[in-house]
C-alpha cells in the first residue's frame, strides 16, 4: 500500500490563502490543532493553463459581440474543459467566484467541478450554485471548520446525490463492486498543488454530522473515527484490501452525499491522500 505518513513538527500556525487576484494572504489559525500546511512549497513543473470555459463552434456562431455569456463554474452556453485535460485556470475561477478554492475530479464519473467554501454560512452552497446564485442544484462545498488547504485529517465535501443529475449522484457507482475495484482514485487540484486520493471504502453512513461527530484535532479523536469507520456494518459496503492500517497521520477526504431522511443514512466515498505533488500537506496533532 502506498501510505503517506508525516512527521508532525511544530510550525508557526499560518497557512496560505489566495484572493481572486491570486494575491497571497497569510491568516493565523484559530486553533493550531486544526493544522497548517508548510509554506516552504516546492515549485511544480511548468504546465500550460487549460481554459475551463470554451465555446463550441456552433455556439460561437450564434453569439454577437454584445452577447453576455453566463459562467457559473459548472455549466454555460459553451463547454467546460475537463480537469483531466490539463491544469485548472484558478484566475478564471476566482473572477467567477472568489469562494472557489479547489477543483474535484473523480475519474469514471461526471464529477469534474469546482469546490467552494462560503464565509457566510456553512451550508450556503447547499442552496447556491458555483456562481453564488440561488439554485436548488447547489454546489460541491466544504464547511468553515475545514481548512481550504486540505491539511485536515478528514475534509468533508458535501454535494447532493438524491436523483440523477445531482452533482454527486454518480458517487453511487461506487456501490458496484466492479466499479469500485476498477476506479480507485480521485484528484483535487489546488492553486499550487495536485492531490491524488486513493478510494479505500464506500458505504452508507449513519445520519449524523461527520465533521462534528469526532474531535479530529486530537490523536484520540482521529483514532475514535477510524475505529468506528472500520467497524461500520453496512451490507453494501466496499472496502479495498491493504488499507487496514490508516492512522491519525493520514489525510482523508470524505465525499458526502445528502442525508436520506426516510432511511436516515448518507452515502460516503472516502479517499486517503496518496500523492502530494508539491509536498506541502502537513499538520500538527494534539495528544
Amino acid at each position: 500500500m502506498n501510505n503517506i505518513k508525516k512527521n508532525i513538527k511544530n510550525k508557526r500556525s499560518t497557512y496560505i490563502l489566495y484572493n481572486k487576484k491570486g494575491i497571497v494572504l497569510l491568516a493565523v489559525l484559530v486553533c493550531c490543532g486544526l493544522g497548517a500546511c508548510r509554506t516552504d512549497q516546492k515549485a511544480l513543473p511548468d504546465e500550460p493553463d487549460v481554459p475551463l470555459f470554451t465555446e463550441t463552434p456552433d455556439a460561437a456562431d450564434e453569439h454577437s459581440d454584445s452577447d453576455e455569456t453566463q459562467r457559473d463554474g459548472t455549466a454555460e452556453t459553451g463547454q467546460i474543459e475537463s480537469a483531466q485535460d490539463g491544469t485548472i485556470d484558478f484566475e478564471l475561477l476566482w473572477s467567477l467566484n472568489p469562494d472557489i478554492f479547489a477543483w474535484l475530479y473523480v475519474p469514471g464519473t461526471d464529477i469534474d467541478l469546482p469546490l467552494l467554501q462560503s464565509g457566510i454560512a456553512d451550508d450556503y452552497y447547499a442552496t447556491h450554485t458555483p456562481d453564488g446564485a440561488a439554485g436548488a442544484a447547489g454546489a460541491a462545498y466544504t464547511e468553515m471548520a475545514n481548512l481550504m488547504n486540505m491539511c485536515d485529517f478528514n475534509t468533508i465535501i458535501h454535494g447532493k446525490d438524491d436523483k440523477e443529475g445531482d452533482i454527486f449522484y454518480q458517487l453511487h457507482q461506487f456501490e458496484n463492486p466492479e466499479f469500485f475495484d476498477s476506479h480507485d482514485s480521485f484528484i483535487i487540484y489546488l492553486p499550487d498543488n495536485r492531490l491524488t486520493y486513493t478510494v479505500f471504502t464506500a458505504y452508507y453512513d449513519e445520519d449524523s454530522d461527520i465533521l462534528r461527530r469526532y474531535d479530529y484535532t486530537t490523536y484520540a479523536g482521529c483514532i475514535d473515527y477510524l475505529e468506528d469507520m472500520y467497524g461500520a456494518r453496512d451490507v453494501g459496503r466496499n472496502i479495498r484490501d491493504g488499507w487496514e492500517d490508516l492512522t491519525p497521520y493520514h489525510f482523508l477526504v470524505t465525499l458526502n452525499g445528502t442525508v436520506d431522511n426516510e432511511v436516515g443514512t448518507q452515502y460516503v466515498v472516502i479517499g486517503s491522500l496518496s500523492t502530494d505533488e508539491a509536498g506541502t500537506i502537513d499538520r500538527m496533532i494534539l495528544d
